[in-house]
């Protein structure tokens, strides 16, 4: 028996569709290849350190070396469970900024103005701090909260910033979003809030809807140039589910495009180089990857506490407490307690660079480990990436991860952007009121004075943020993957609707953006198949 939609994936993307789109009575089946999120350090903020490299609700993908990375092969945690990377991120809420939309639209992406989206924006959330009535949204589906427990060194860095003469802003998804903010966060209280938890939470007793877990999907099914459904692996068992209006890719920046690949849509050449029958032949799928590629500033802390110290016993057992009786404390915490967005140099419209800040530093030589001494850092992101890669299927298995070239910092521009970051950065470390509590920098150590400085030590200890867009990327021109409604060019019932649509990353983390697109992407789906 055939259903309205399918949609491939429950992650941030996926829960949205399969909420929105069954709350007109459509028969929507969300598969998720990941089991359901029940996981109790999916659920406590702070449990996220223990989810960047966990074996069931991750997909623990890693990227080919690149020079950009030294050689080296970069951990890719994607999530892999109900709430997708939603459930295993730092849960930070950043909307990007307005040029980022409109640079969209002008690159033929029709209806993705930032007027466009803006609406999307504030029907997705719910804000309980307040902020502008006309950018911010009440009683949508997903919680944003300002931090709750927030530790003096915090406060210091936010001061030392406003010394080194970056504004204060107290809303940088608001108007505007360039100065010093304090970070926003998808928190419900003191849990986490996932699309799963939210917007999934909402529709879970709606009987046109029906979740499968531990469902792999392996394979689109077509008849000619229209797709008719998906077959997924569950539990050891092949099964098929066709549809009578839309199969929905919900997958992700990696998942995405190699699914469409090993389906038979791609670029021709290659896919006929592993093994794969042409179905469609469709250049830009897995192109145009891009990444937020970040290095750090890491300075000890001195007459400071830090989540060095509070993540260890015997600190650690008072905030256990704490979280439990009063929802508030350490286990909070997200990735970033403060973000500053900055221009990497004059005459630039928008920020193009993001510092993140977070009272916490991590043993370089240990994987994942916080250090034993206090410290605290600043991630240095150029936040608008011309670096470009790639994500391509090695042979016919859908079960076999996909190649994931990121090419970090194959644009000089990218190195060029991160030297003016870290000078950035520097100087907030500089002023008076966080200098007071640092006993000095201990990375990178030695000057960065040029873009060789700065090349060789982002190639040796750069690292991704988790924010992969790009690969089936919007738009009209011979490289682009979908149109303006998110419609596979040149196929019929078949939508990509998830961060791989983006032409080009947005300014900052990309989680809320990509709510965004699939309430949008919700909307345009009801609308095309009105009557």
């Amino acid at each position: 028996m055939a259903v309205d939609y399918v949609v491939v994936g429950a992650g941030s993307a996926g829960c949205v569709l399969a909420a929105r789109l069954s709350e007109d009575g459509a028969n929507v089946v969300l598969l998720e290849a990941g089991p359901k999120d029940r996981n109790p350090m999916i659920h406590i903020p702070a449990g996220v350190r223990s989810l960047l490299y966990h074996p069931v609700v991750n997909w623990n993908y890693s990227s080919e070396p690149s020079e950009g990375s030294g050689g080296r092969r970069i951990h890719w945690p994607r999530g892999k469970v109900l709430g997708g990377s939603s459930s295993i991120n730092g849960m930070q809420y950043v909307r990007g900024n307005a040029a980022d939309y409109d640079g969209w639209a002008q690159r033929g992406c029709r209806g993705w103005t930032y007027d466009d989206v803006l609406p999307y924006f504030r029907k997705s959330e719910n804000y309980k701090e307040g902020g502008d009535p006309e950018i911010r949204g009440k009683g949508g589906p997903l919680e944003v909260e300002d931090a709750s427990t927030i530790l003096p060194l915090t406060h210091k860095f936010v001061e030392a910033a406003q010394q080194a003469g970056f504004p204060l802003n107290t809303d940088y998804n608001g108007r505007e979003q360039e100065g010093v903010s304090y970070s926003q966060m998808t928190r419900r209280g003191r849990f986490r809030g996932s699309t799963a938890a939210t917007y999934l939470a909402m529709a879970k007793n709606r009987p046109n809807l029906r979740v499968e877990t531990e469902a792999v999907a392996t394979k689109l099914l077509f008849e000619g140039k229209k797709c008719v459904g998906v077959t997924y692996k569950q539990r050891g068992q092949d099964r098929e589910i066709r549809v009578d209006r839309e199969v929905l890719l919900s997958g992700g920046s990696i998942n995405s495009p190699h699914l469409l690949q090993v389906s038979g849509v791609g670029p021709g050449e290659h896919l006929k180089s592993i093994g794969v029958e042409v179905q469609h032949n469709l250049a830009g799928v897995g192109g145009n990857l891009s990444d937020h590629y970040v290095t750090r500033i890491t300075h000890r802390v001195k007459n400071a506490i830090t989540i060095n110290q509070l993540a260890r016993v015997p600190r650690v057992i008072p905030e256990i407490i704490r979280w439990a009786l009063k929802g508030d404390g350490a286990l909070t915490f997200g990735a970033t307690t403060v973000m500053v967005f900055t221009r990497s140099r004059e005459g630039l419209e928008s920020p193009d660079l993001q510092l993140l800040f977070a009272p916490v530093s991590f043993d370089p030589d240990r994987k994942n480990e916080l250090e034993r001494l206090p410290g605290m850092a600043v991630a240095i992101c150029p936040g608008r990436p011309e670096s470009r890669g790639t994500i391509m299927s090695t042979g016919p298995d859908p079960l076999i991860p996909p190649a994931i070239q990121p090419n970090y910092l194959s644009a000089e521009s990218d190195v060029e952007v991160m030297l003016s970051g870290v000078k950035q950065a520097q100087s907030i470390f500089a002023a008076s009121a966080i200098e007071k509590f640092s006993a000095g920098e201990t990375r990178p150590g030695t000057p960065i004075e040029n873009v060789d400085d700065m090349r060789k030590y982002a190639q040796g200890s750069g690292t991704t943020i988790y924010h992969p867009v790009g690969t089936c990327k919007m738009g009209e021109d011979p490289l682009a993957v979908v149109d303006s409604r998110l419609r596979v060019h040149g196929l019929t019932g078949l939508r990509v609707i998830d961060a791989s649509v983006m032409p080009i990353v947005t300014t900052g983390n990309t989680n809320a953006p990509t709510i965004m697109i699939a309430e949008k992407g919700a909307d345009m789906i009801r609308q095309d198949n009105a009557g």
